[in-house]
């Protein structure tokens, strides 16, 4: 057993949950719960929270625990702590999904580290037409970089390997229509009760019919009051497609490549890309096989992402609400 926390790192742990909690997750469900013990924090799903019509694999769950996880390490490097993180596989037994230790940093705070902290508040998932700007692939690879220390490896999906992807999107959303209660959880986590600090806001979904961007046609959402950007066309749009795929289809493999992409969006928004995860082509058997002919068939799929560089003058994205702290953290002794 480890020493049991002080103010100054009990304090600090309540800080960086604060901020775990601006990570993103499917339908902003927050899938998370946090109990800070005598001498670590530990990181639980909130069953609550799945959604067994959208992600009846639970790896939504996975990746949204996995991002916020590696929000907290980002947040808790930011204020001069290592954490030291044991992954463990979620169980009916009350088991955590990750048990976090903490002690002083003994090095100063590298460069991509402070990036990813200040990036924390200003990453949004943008739904809207980007500028006709391509991503390069030198910027492709930065992101790629990020995600390698937590075993994602990010795939660029182009050419043949793209138009087979944006197939695979339209025939995904085409069975997931017939799926019985598929709309009704849709329609759940878009139109909350007041207070519940969660869901996609109506600030957050465009107006209209799915946006479509040359061949990309992105998940259907009840219409908000969002806007496309002025003076441009869906077609002159230049975002790039990538696929984010774990070592295996193992929990903690999951689990860790939802830090993964928490760590591509991050240092995509440092560097000033506007990101759209896309998970709906994952949640149906048939069409997550697809994705599995683009990647090879030794690593699964598990998130994919489009890049691209927002319209100039393009009006920031309100964040989305979160849930207070004392919703998602338990205190015992």
């Amino acid at each position: 057993m480890s020493a049991p926390l002080v103010g100054r790192e009990r304090e600090a742990l309540r800080a960086a949950v604060a901020r775990a909690v601006r990570a993103p997750s499917e339908h902003n469900a927050q899938p998370w719960r946090w109990v800070l013990g005598a001498d670590h924090l530990d990181l639980h799903v909130d069953d609550s929270r799945r959604l067994p019509f959208t992600d009846d694999r639970g790896h939504g769950v996975l990746l949204g625990c996995g991002c916020a996880l590696h929000h907290l390490r980002v947040a808790l490097a930011d204020l001069g702590w290592r954490a030291d993180i044991r992954h463990q596989p979620d169980d009916p037994g009350g088991r955590p999904l990750a048990r976090v230790c903490i002690r002083p940093a003994a090095d100063g705070i590298d460069a991509r580290t402070r990036r990813h902290a200040a990036a924390i508040d200003r990453r949004r998932t943008d739904r809207r037409r980007f500028s006709a700007r391509s991503v390069s692939t030198d910027v492709v690879s930065a992101l790629d970089d990020a995600a390698r220390p937590f075993g994602g490896v990010l795939h660029l999906a182009f050419g043949s390997d793209r138009a087979h992807v944006a197939d695979a999107m339209r025939e995904a959303a085409e069975r997931q229509r017939e799926q019985v209660g598929y709309a009704a959880e849709l329609q759940r986590w878009t139109h909350r009760y007041a207070g519940a600090h969660d869901g996609i806001p109506a600030g957050s979904r465009l107006e209209g019919p799915p946006p479509s961007y040359h061949d990309l046609v992105l998940r259907w959402f009840p219409s908000g009051t969002l806007h496309q950007p002025r003076d441009g066309a869906d077609h002159r749009d230049g975002s790039a497609l990538a696929i984010l795929t774990a070592v295996d289809e193992h929990p903690v493999s999951v689990l860790r490549a939802g830090e993964a992409l928490s760590a591509v969006l991050l240092e995509a928004t440092a560097q000033g890309l506007g990101t759209t995860p896309i998970t709906q082509v994952l949640e149906v058997p048939e069409t997550r096989d697809h994705l599995r002919q683009v990647v090879g068939a030794h690593r699964p799929p598990v998130v994919a992402l489009r890049l691209g560089w927002p319209e100039p003058f393009c009006e920031p994205l309100p964040a989305t609400p979160r849930r207070p702290l004392d919703r998602v953290l338990t205190e015992v002794e």
